[in-house]
C-alpha cells in the first residue's frame, strides 16, 4: 500500500498539471463580430450559418436550401489545411511537420474512399462539380503515458470518473476538429458546411500513438462522407 501510495501521488500531480487551463487570448477590441469569426475559423464568418446537429453537441451543419446533390458529378478535392499552422503546433504541441503528415494522411484517405466507390475526381474546377475543401482546426495529441497511469492506478481511475462524470474530456486522451466547405467548384458558393469534433476513446489502442485518435477520427469522417455519397448519388461500385 505504501509503494501505491508513493507511486499515486506523482501521478495525481502529473494529471492536476495536465488539467491546467490556459488564458485564452485577448480579443481584438477594433475587429467586428465578422471579423472575429474570420480569424477563428476555417469557414470564416460563414461559420455562423450553421447549427447544431440534434444529438451531436460538438457537430453543426448548414445545407443551402432547395440544392440537388445529384447536380453534381464529380468531385474536386482540396488539399486539407492546417488552419493557424503556428499557433495550432505552440497550442497542441505538435510539430509543424506531424501536423502536415496528419494533413497529408486526410487528403489519401479522401482519395481512397472516393475510388472506393469510383466517384469520378476531377483535376480542376468546372461545371457539375462539387469542390470539398477540409482544415484542422485543432488537435490535441494522445500521451501514452499519462493515459496508461490514469487507466491502471487506482487514484488515476478515480479521477478519470470523476472527470467523465463532470462530462470533461480526458486530457490525456487525443482529439481532433475539422470545418469542411462543401461548394460549387465553378461558381465558388458554399452548398454545404460542416463542423465537427472527435475525442478518442481512452481505452483504444490508437492512443498508443500521438496522433492515432486524429488519424481514427479522419478516417470516421471520411467514411461518413462515403455515406453520404451513396445516400445521395447512390453509386457504388461494381
Amino acid at each position: 500500500m505504501r509503494t501505491m501510495a508513493r507511486l499515486a501521488l506523482p501521478a495525481l500531480l502529473l494529471l492536476l498539471c495536465a488539467c491546467a487551463a490556459k488564458d485564452p487570448a485577448p480579443a481584438d477590441p477594433n475587429q467586428t463580430p465578422e471579423q472575429a469569426a474570420a480569424a477563428q475559423h476555417f469557414l470564416g464568418a460563414e461559420y455562423a450559418k450553421m447549427t447544431q446537429v440534434p444529438g451531436h453537441p460538438e457537430r453543426f451543419a448548414w445545407r443551402k436550401p432547395g440544392i440537388d446533390p445529384k447536380h453534381y458529378n464529380a468531385v474536386l478535392l482540396d488539399k486539407t489545411v492546417i488552419w493557424r499552422m503556428d499557433e495550432l503546433a505552440k497550442e497542441s504541441g505538435v510539430k509543424p511537420e506531424e501536423l502536415t503528415a496528419l494533413a497529408q494522411h486526410f487528403d489519401g484517405v479522401l482519395v481512397k474512399t472516393m475510388q472506393s466507390i469510383d466517384f469520378p475526381l476531377a483535376a480542376y474546377p468546372q461545371p457539375r462539380v462539387l469542390r470539398i475543401s477540409a482544415a484542422v482546426t485543432q488537435v490535441k495529441a494522445s500521451n501514452p503515458t499519462r493515459n496508461t497511469i490514469s487507466s491502471v492506478l487506482p487514484v488515476g481511475i478515480l479521477i478519470t470518473l470523476g472527470r467523465k462524470a463532470a462530462g470533461s474530456s480526458d486530457p490525456n486522451v487525443g482529439s481532433c476538429t475539422m470545418e469542411f466547405r462543401f461548394s460549387d467548384a465553378q461558381t465558388g458558393e458554399s452548398i454545404a458546411l460542416f463542423a465537427d469534433h472527435k475525442d478518442g476513446d481512452k481505452y483504444d489502442s490508437a492512443n498508443f500513438q500521438a496522433l492515432g485518435q486524429a488519424e481514427k477520427a479522419m478516417d470516421q469522417w471520411a467514411e461518413a462522407l462515403r455515406e453520404g455519397i451513396l445516400k445521395n448519388w447512390g453509386v457504388r461500385k461494381e
